[in-house]
């Protein structure tokens, strides 16, 4: 306690302290290529690499990724991304207790959850669904049509939808939340685990590729619209230059600034960060469903008017141009939400009830 009272005064009289480190595992094992994007910068993942928090990481076709999450994070496990896969993690550190979350974008992955800190807490989210663990072993797939499914070869999962309801994913019984809505477990033997998740994502592209044009239709719709507000939320975010600027300055010297001027500073910035995420935990997901739909559509699949006096091949064109500039932005708000935690005791936006 001393130790920190004596930090907090030192930051008081002379502007500026060590920022607390924000490496919470290390790649442990991976095949073929991967990236880390960071700090706004994406560059390529290797066997050792450091994972820091709110890093995203995206596999190649063949590629695969396994963290393993250092003892610090309060997290006794290994997060496995899948091929073909994005997510991001993020870590919360308030002294209530810590919190870990992995947000799965596109793709599946598999988590094996050996212990918890008895203040930690650990979660998935997907498209709306929060899968909560104690201690067990589970995959969370997120299919092209936007249908979730879990599946648990050891231990319980709760699962959650957007309306609060509450299933159970365990040995022999998965929880599936279909793109319409439906929550519902699905009885499925130990033994055939693996042949169900292969089947089950199978089913639901074949799905697709018979209603490929309405599915296309409907999320670009939902692309054009939330991307208004994306954009909104997110230059009226960086209306605070002066704060950010001088964040990034600090970030780049490993420091941060005195406790009034952070105290000031979090003031300032904390309603644009609360709209940007908010906007965010909508429009990103859509956007990385549009990116595997445009994977079928160059197959042939979904050919055909999307609504805005656009065809689909037109509004895809529209996509690609703007996915570096989409990319960039939403990496540089995760970048802004860590350096917000770092001056928040490494609190971040994790609850909910902040959220709301």
């Amino acid at each position: 306690m001393k130790r920190i009272i004596l930090l907090v005064l030192l930051g008081l009289l002379c502007g500026g302290f060590l920022v607390a480190g924000d490496k919470i595992g290390e790649i442990s094992y991976m095949v073929s290529d991967a990236t880390i994007t960071r700090a706004g910068k994406t560059f390529k993942a290797d066997f050792g690499t450091a994972v820091e928090n709110y890093d995203s990481i995206t596999t190649a076709g063949k590629g695969l990724v396994e963290v393993t999450l250092l003892p610090e994070s309060g997290i006794n496990g290994t997060i496995k991304v899948q091929p073909n896969s994005t997510l991001y993690i993020e870590m919360s550190s308030l002294q209530s207790g810590k919190k870990g979350s992995v947000e799965l974008l596109s793709g599946s992955v598999s988590t094996a959850v050996k212990k918890l800190s008895p203040q930690s807490k650990f979660e998935v989210r997907s498209q709306g669904s929060v899968m909560g663990v104690r201690g067990t072993e589970f995959d969370v797939i997120a299919s092209v049509t936007g249908d979730i499914l879990v599946t648990c070869s050891e231990g319980r999962v709760s699962c959650e939808d957007e309306g609060g309801n509450s299933l159970f994913a365990e040995p022999g019984v998965a929880v599936e939340r279909t793109a319409e809505g439906i929550f519902h477990d699905i009885p499925v033997r130990i033994s055939d685990l693996e042949t169900f998740r292969n089947t089950w994502g199978t089913e639901k592209i074949e799905a697709f590729r018979g209603n490929a044009n309405r599915a296309i239709a409907y999320f670009a719709q939902r692309y054009l619209d939330q991307k208004t507000q994306f954009d909104r939320a997110y230059m009226a975010l960086l209306s605070q230059k002066t704060i950010l600027d001088k964040w990034f300055r600090e970030d780049a010297r490993n420091q941060i600034g005195s406790s009034i001027e952070v105290m000031r500073e979090k003031s300032t910035i904390v309603r644009y960060l609360v709209d940007v995420r908010r906007v965010t935990r909508l429009f990103e997901p859509v956007y990385y469903r549009l990116l595997q739909l445009e994977d079928l559509h160059k197959q042939g699949y979904g050919r055909g008017p999307v609504g805005n006096n656009m065809t689909s091949a037109q509004f895809f064109t529209r996509l690609s141009n703007e996915s570096a500039e989409l990319k960039e932005r939403m990496a540089n708000i995760r970048y802004i939400l860590k350096l917000y935690g770092q001056r928040n005791e490494g609190g971040s936006f994790l609850t909910d009830d902040f959220m709301n």
